[in-house]
């Protein structure tokens, strides 16, 4: 992730005392996307550094939405369990805003300029973020049910969101 990506919302959790192939998670996970039919999207892996430029990469489902969006969707073993999480981000907005980039007030107004927030731009990040945990939803249920592990409560379901309108 680039440091000029935005973080829009995350979510995370852990199933514990199971493992399970991460492969097979994106597997599952893509497949449920493709059921919701999300306008606009294209789902393929990209892979992340886990640190420093020397540190080893990790492999992540990504899933664009109209260009403007996109999830990076993990599944992975973290000590006896399988961890999941997303992150729906927002990559950079292109040569003018990264022109401004050091002057907060103008890379704000450059932004608001190119990508403004719109009713339709917060319904179509929130509609694609709604799906596409959905989707991932239902294949943690999916593995969850396989385990002694109780159904994750409500509260725990939830992303944590980022304010869109920091700046209006």
């Amino acid at each position: 992730m680039s440091s000029t990506t935005e973080v829009i919302s995350h979510w995370s959790t852990l199933i514990e005392n199971f493992q399970y192939s991460p492969q097979k998670f994106y597997e599952s996970v893509t497949q449920a996307i493709k059921a919701r039919q999300i306008p606009d999207s294209i789902i393929g892996k990209v892979q992340f550094k886990e640190g420093h430029f020397l540190s080893a990469k990790r492999d992540y489902l990504r899933v664009n939405c109209k260009k403007d969006f996109y999830f990076a969707i993990c599944g992975a073993p973290f000590g006896t369990g399988f961890f999941v999480s997303w992150w729906l981000l927002q990559p950079p907005d292109g040569c003018l805003v990264s022109l401004f980039s050091p002057f907060p007030v103008l890379s704000s107004i450059a932004r608001a300029m190119v990508k403004p927030w719109t009713y339709y731009r917060v319904d179509t990040v929130t509609m694609f973020q709604t799906a596409t945990h959905s989707a991932v939803l239902e294949v943690v249920d999916s593995l969850i049910s396989a385990t002694t592990m109780r159904a994750l409560p409500d509260a725990e379901r939830k992303p944590v969101m980022r304010e869109f309108f920091q700046h209006a």
